[in-house]
């Protein structure tokens, strides 16, 4: 048993900081007392802001194509063994009416960083879903574009971004990604979403290899002097025919533990329930509501799509939420005594 590391937290809650020596201690010195209590105020925090209401997401894969190399990454483009699709126009329009048929208005178009899918193309595609469902919430998550694609398509229907920074250590990025990407150029392509309206998320992955407690501090660090309005966290895990695909996947609990810190110095940002926690975490996404998640992602109910789109591999837990247990999803989070849009 440990101390509960109360003040930490009550600092946290009513200043929205730590300071890092303080950050790193809360991190290193992680214990059951500490989570429950940690917990306890971002489910505070959350219900105050987000008055007590979640949000069902609905992931559309449009793509699994990739021009970059990243050493994590299934969807890499030097991964052979890898089935690429892309979606047209109608199969896109499919999906979407199949999640409005149950209940979910918000839908997250997720891809590689897929040249084909041009800044018209994106606009084409964006037009056509306002066109059948005008009060739709579209969030994209795309890769880096130019200003004028975010600009364009920010005025034609998309709402959200989510842009994954990866980690904000230098040499640890350096280890991570080609090296024909950037992190400076990662963080401008952010602080271009923003300045175009975009209500912007960004995370990282807990357990990428060369992480460490120092390396957590800085994304966190990062993330709060960003202001990220999404939280878009994640778990690494593996994924075959990658440099790191004997690697150990990330500790679910741990990311669901800087989930319930980032809900405290982002009280108002949207904290995001997403797939990879189910793989690490029997039932990951539903435990991240009681740390102080609001949105769920839910999936489409092809199968053979989401085969192919090996992101990570999904060895453990339930596979998908496909929309027809969107009813479901959503008696669960009312049982926990949200309202759901």
């Amino acid at each position: 048993m440990g101390n509960c590391m109360e003040s930490q937290v009550n600092k946290l809650m009513a200043t929205g900081n730590l300071e890092r020596e303080e950050l790193k201690e809360l991190l290193k010195f992680r214990n059951p007392e500490t989570t429950e209590y940690l917990y306890e105020m971002a489910c505070l925090v959350r219900n105050k802001t987000q008055e007590n209401t979640a949000a069902v997401w609905g992931r559309i894969p449009i793509s699994s194509y990739c021009k970059y190399d990243c050493k994590m990454c299934g969807l890499r483009r030097e991964n052979q063994f890898a089935k690429r699709y892309r979606m047209d126009l109608s199969q896109i329009l499919q999906y979407c009416h199949a999640f409005a048929e149950n209940g979910v208005h918000h839908f997250l178009l997720e891809s590689g960083d897929d040249v084909y899918f041009s800044e018209n193309r994106v606009a084409e595609i964006l037009l056509a879903i306002k066109k059948y469902h005008p009060d739709a919430v579209i969030v994209l998550s795309m890769g880096e574009k130019t200003k004028s694609a975010y600009r364009h398509w920010n005025h034609v229907g998309a709402d959200s971004y989510l842009l994954r920074f990866g980690t904000a250590d230098e040499i640890n990025f350096k280890r991570l990604y080609p090296a024909n990407m950037s992190l400076l150029l990662r963080k401008q392509s952010l602080w271009e979403l923003k300045q175009e309206g975009y209500h912007t998320g960004t995370g990282f992955l807990v357990g990428l290899p060369y992480q460490t407690i120092d390396s957590v501090t800085e994304d966190i660090l990062f993330m709060k002097s960003f202001g990220a309005d999404s939280i878009y966290m994640g778990t690494f895990i593996p994924a075959l025919r990658t440099p790191f695909e004997r690697e150990r996947c990330g500790n679910g609990d741990m990311a669901l533990y800087i989930m319930a810190i980032l809900r405290l110095m982002l009280p108002a940002a949207d904290v995001i329930a997403e797939p990879s926690l189910d793989c690490v975490l029997k039932e990951g996404r539903m435990k991240a509501f009681d740390a102080g998640a609001n949105v769920m992602i839910a999936d489409i109910d092809d199968m053979e799509i989401l085969r192919q789109y090996k992101v990570y591999e999904r060895k453990n837990g339930r596979f998908s939420l496909p929309a027809d247990v969107v009813p479901e999803i959503v008696e669960r989070l009312r049982g926990k005594g949200m309202a759901v849009e």
